[in-house]
């Protein structure tokens, strides 16, 4: 059973009058314990996949079946799912301990279960002298920790990853790309990776597929590829087959 299989799913916006595709006819899956690297330029459709997968949007055609559920049928299966972005905002008064405890009752845990789960996220990610530091007091690679760690409170059974480095210090970038890897060793967890980085995703993915103007261009192992050849070859492709 594949953890995320996306089936012919189109999403229409509306700009200046005019309806366009963000996009149109997409197929994918993540199997289990994978980590499927989503590559495209911006603007080709990514983030809009991201938020249709954990139910923010609803595509107009098509379906996401998550866990082999449909969720159309089955919207709780998207509770399932754990999102990490850069776009994470956490307000500001909060303290990491509060963020915990504010997510772990959103997420239903009881008291004694969600300080057991923070107190093993907190060693997890090296967050125990934060604990009690409020949300603007930390840096921005500190502030990515947490975003991990928030996502797995409730130990989500895939996580989506937006641009998960976008905008970090490289050695920030370096200690989170060990802690992706760190996951889905420790867990088993599928992912689904987007990124402009492409020794990010040579890193990290199994396979990767292409997309672009709202169209899967192509999918393939990342083993052997020169992910920046390829980029280019299938940017070229999709200028001739406008």
């Amino acid at each position: 059973m594949n953890a995320i299989e996306v089936n012919n799913v189109s999403k229409k916006f509306r700009t200046d009058g005019k309806e366009f595709y963000a996009l149109k006819d997409v197929s994918l899956h993540v199997k289990d314990n994978e980590v499927l690297g989503l590559l495209g330029p911006n603007g080709s459709g990514k983030t809009t996949l991201m938020n249709i997968i954990i139910g923010l949007l609803t595509p107009d055609g098509g379906n996401v079946k998550l866990l082999g559920r449909d969720t159309s049928k089955f919207p709780e299966m998207t509770e399932k799912v754990g999102l990490v972005s850069t776009d994470a905002r956490f307000h500001w008064a909060l303290s990491v301990k509060d963020v915990f405890t504010f997510y772990g009752m959103v997420y239903g845990l009881k008291k004694r279960g969600r300080e057991k789960r923070t107190s093993e996220l907190v060693n997890f990610f090296g967050l125990e002298k934060l604990v009690n530091r409020r949300v603007d007091g930390l840096s921005t690679g500190e502030r990515m920790r947490l975003s991990f760690a928030k996502a797995l409170l409730n130990r989500p059974r895939i996580l989506l990853l937006d641009e998960p480095t976008l905008g970090l210090d490289p050695h920030i970038s370096i200690k989170l790309r060990r802690e992706i890897k760190h996951i889905n060793r420790e867990f088993g967890t599928p992912m689904l990776l987007t990124s402009h980085y492409m020794s990010e995703v040579q890193q990290l993915a199994n396979r990767v597929s292409f997309i672009l103007q709202g169209r899967i261009m192509d999918t393939r192992k990342v083993r052997g590829q020169d992910l920046e050849k390829y980029f280019v070859k299938m940017v070229r492709r999709g200028s001739d087959e406008d």
